[in-house]
């Protein structure tokens, strides 16, 4: 199969393509940008036609982009200048490339699916689960956190209740595979423990079977997949991948008409973002939407726009079962950062805001002042969590 790239000039990421109306500017780019930008320098030539090879599986040119929103079209370009430079790292070392054996291991059946992330962030009815993600910048708000230890913000996140951790690993964002690869390990220690290690989320754009690939070798237990940036048919493509490399996905919705496509392709964990991909606007009113077109057997998410403590209560209500939160949790967890900068759990708020989204609150009576401080609303001590028989 060949795939013809557009040519266009890379440089050096600074985000600026990819925030419609509020640009975000790197004047000095940062080291993971700069080795995404050499490593891709090596084996992508601009305007040039690569071979890619039938191994891959599921590959980008599949997906029809013609109908993609124009500043999510910047961000698939680059993600195809990625895939095929990995596909060709890939094809050039041959069978014995860790990824190769996997591709090939997933082809043949070989790999067992795992229910890890979809049995920690399912909960009943009046209760929810958070996803506690872990990224340095945002589309919206540009650096949020410079964060040099993610074990650190994974230890944190443990100790204040999250059901799992989503790890943004796209370099544009200062994201890396290392990040992710990284917080998987250091969960590790909570073996044994009761929740256990919190299961691993990739959140990129993913566009191939081989970032699937890349996740399951990297330790993750969930992939997202983005119905406006792969379609419908590369959704159902994606998704019997996932599935093949023993991972679930979170397939992220924005609209009533790709909540139906989702549906449709059998999605299991669905996600509504509020964030608007045509223009990064966030609006938390599409979650409320939305959420009654939902069917009973889908675990739904809320994603974007959740800054505080009622934001999580009016969505558990509503009958979402888990959110995902990002900034929110991370400018809070920098705000109460010890002089050492360390996160001190007990007395840092991104734990007590972990420990009250948690909590069985009222939206008719509000949190409390120490909510925020240290989880201790009303029936907070519900937030210990439920035994399933």
């Amino acid at each position: 199969m060949f795939i013809q790239l557009e040519a266009f000039c890379v440089q050096p990421l600074t985000g600026r393509e990819f925030c419609a109306g509020r640009p975000l500017v790197c004047t000095q780019p940062s080291r993971w940008q700069l080795q995404a930008f050499s490593r891709r320098q090596l084996s992508v030539r601009t305007g040039s036609t690569l071979r890619m090879s039938s191994a891959g599986g599921t590959v980008a040119a599949d997906i029809d982009y013609r109908s993609v929103p124009d500043v999510l079209k910047e961000i698939l370009r680059r993600k195809q200048q990625e895939v095929a430079s990995l596909k060709a790292e890939v094809a050039q070392a041959g069978a014995e490339h860790p990824l190769q054996r996997r591709l090939d291991a997933a082809a043949a059946g070989q790999i067992p699916k795992s229910r890890q992330f979809s049995s920690a962030i399912r909960k009943p009815k009046g209760s929810i689960s958070v996803i506690a993600e872990i990224k340095r910048r945002s589309p919206s708000s540009g650096l949020i956190a410079e964060i040099p230890d993610v074990r650190q913000l994974s230890d944190l996140y443990y100790n204040g209740g999250a059901a799992a951790i989503s790890v943004l690993t796209d370099a544009a964002f200062d994201g890396t595979l290392d990040d992710l690869q990284t917080v998987v390990k250091h969960q590790q220690k909570f073996r044994g423990r009761y929740p256990g290690p919190c299961p691993v989320l990739r959140k990129d754009f993913i566009i191939d079977e081989i970032q699937i690939a890349e996740a399951a070798e990297r330790g993750a237990a969930a992939v997202l997949l983005i119905v406006a940036a792969i379609g419908e048919a590369g959704l159902r493509k994606l998704l019997e991948a996932t599935h093949r490399h023993g991972l679930e996905a979170l397939v992220e919705i924005h609209d009533e008409e790709e909540l139906e496509i989702a549906k449709a392709a059998g999605a299991e964990i669905i996600g509504t973002n509020a964030r608007d991909l045509r223009t990064f606007n966030v609006d938390l009113n599409r979650c409320f939407e939305l959420i009654g077109r939902y069917p009973p057997n889908v675990i739904p998410v809320a994603e974007s726009g959740i800054h505080d403590v009622m934001d999580a209560w009016r969505l558990r209500d509503a009958g979402y079962s888990s959110i995902l939160v990002g900034e929110a949790l991370i400018r809070a967890a920098e705000s109460s950062k010890l002089p050492s900068n360390a996160y001190q759990s007990s007395f840092n708020e991104a734990y007590g805001l972990l420990r009250a989204f948690t909590s069985k609150g009222s939206t008719k009576f509000g949190p409390i002042s120490t909510t925020r401080i240290f989880g201790k609303g009303e029936g907070a001590k519900e937030s210990l969590g439920y035994l399933e028989m």
